[in-house]
């Protein structure tokens, strides 16, 4: 059997591996969607989380010092809106469009108001669409 010690991220699962392949053991590595997963033998788990305890200093280092232009940079706003579904690209616009629906028949039903009301629902979908949160990637 092998005992798990643990899902990592990459820059902390290198710096654990080599830890452990210098104190002399045999850590065995498989990425994951959440991370890297390092296991060791049972006969060297003991052994293992001893070392790990010893140096999760440069362990913890690791994560800090990984260099912020490796990670994945973020996507446009164009293709992350070309990535989304059509329904979800929709909901986005319903609350402007329902603002102006609303602006447009309160307008029609008093023409009096009409300038006012029209200029008053340009400016409350300008709000909301302001308002609203950013595409997410």
């Amino acid at each position: 059997m092998a005992e798990d010690l643990g899902t990592w991220p990459p820059e902390q699962a290198t710096v654990l591996l080599d830890v452990l392949t210098k104190a002399g053991l045999s850590p065995k590595a498989r990425r994951t969607r959440r991370g890297i997963v390092v296991t060791v033998d049972d006969q060297q788990a003991d052994q293992a989380h001893r070392t790990l305890v010893e140096n999760m200093d440069a362990i913890a280092r690791a994560a800090h010092s990984a260099p912020r232009a490796a990670r994945p940079a973020r996507s446009s706003s164009t293709e992350s809106s070309a990535r989304r579904l059509p329904s979800q690209r929709m909901q986005a616009w319903a609350r402007p469009l329902g603002v102006l629906l609303i602006g447009l028949v309160v307008s029609s039903l008093i023409p009096p108001l009409r300038i006012p009301v029209l200029v008053f629902t340009v400016a409350a979908m300008i709000y909301v669409i302001g308002k609203q949160d950013p595409p997410s990637s």
